[in-house]
């Protein structure tokens, strides 16, 4: 698989997971799994997580 194919695949797949169901998700940036907005660590991975707006 090209490196701009599966680019492209994730770029798609991190829009969907924004862009879904009309109400805005948010992602960790370090295990990329479903956070709430209000958390200050990833319940998942335990990274903290900075403002969004940053």
């Amino acid at each position: 698989m090209s490196l701009f194919r599966k680019a492209g695949e994730k770029f798609e797949e991190t829009k969907r997971t924004f862009m879904g169901e009309g109400e805005t998700q948010y992602v960790c940036p370090s295990c990329e799994e479903t956070i709430s907005k209000t958390d200050s660590h990833c319940p998942h991975c335990g990274d903290e997580i900075g403002d969004p707006t940053e």
